[in-house]
């Protein structure tokens, strides 16, 4: 009986983007984001510069790569957060919830934070990047505060945006000690009382 021919390896179906997000920044970290080119990328991910292409339309897509899952991860929790629950709580504990709590992930987030805050190309694209986490945020806010126009609930979730953004940086300048997700709740707290629709303690 003839055996049947022997399957050739082929490229993976699933490309590995953590792994890939990992490699990316440990090569920027050592050589610099804007001075380095798609073959370094692929020889530092050990994936080729054709694959790298066909996932990625830019380098800067690799550098925010953890934002659309981090966007997931908000929109989730905020669509199973109880209804008589108050608007801070809810908002606070959802982007908390959207911080990734890998350990890969926040190993890495120091590199990253400075990375993005240091080089102009992905500074300028930032709020292309977080309007989708932006919306997400006030679209759960309008539904919430039904009176409040629109531009206070965009103009509330880009201040939380920012003050996510902030709470990371501190964290991150600080040593990187303890879960940055807590750091995160710890700064938001502060933002609690301030949220229309919140009953004072």
């Amino acid at each position: 009986m003839t055996q049947p021919a022997a399957r050739r390896p082929g490229r993976p179906s699933v490309l590995d983007t953590g792994a890939v997000s990992v490699g990316a920044l440990r090569l920027w970290t050592d050589r610099g984001f804007a001075t380095t080119s798609w073959n370094d990328l692929a020889e530092a991910t050990g994936i080729s510069t054709r694959t790298l292409l066909r996932h990625f339309s830019s380098r800067s897509e690799i550098a925010w790569i953890g934002v659309a899952p981090a966007t997931e991860r908000l929109r989730d929790a905020l669509a199973g957060a109880a209804p008589e629950e108050s608007p801070a709580v809810v908002v606070r504990s959802a982007i908390v919830e959207s911080v990734s709590r890998d350990p890969r992930i926040q190993q890495m987030a120091p590199d990253w934070l400075r990375l993005i805050s240091s080089e102009p190309e992905l500074a300028a694209t930032a709020p292309r990047i977080y309007r989708p986490w932006i919306d997400t945020l006030s679209g759960y806010l309008a539904g919430r505060l039904p009176d409040s126009p629109a531009a206070i609930c965009r103009a509330i979730a880009t201040a939380y945006q920012s003050a996510t953004f902030a709470a990371l940086t501190e964290w991150a300048e600080s040593g990187a000690r303890g879960d940055c997700a807590d750091s995160v709740d710890r700064m938001l707290r502060w933002m609690d009382p301030h949220l229309p629709g919140t009953a004072p303690d």
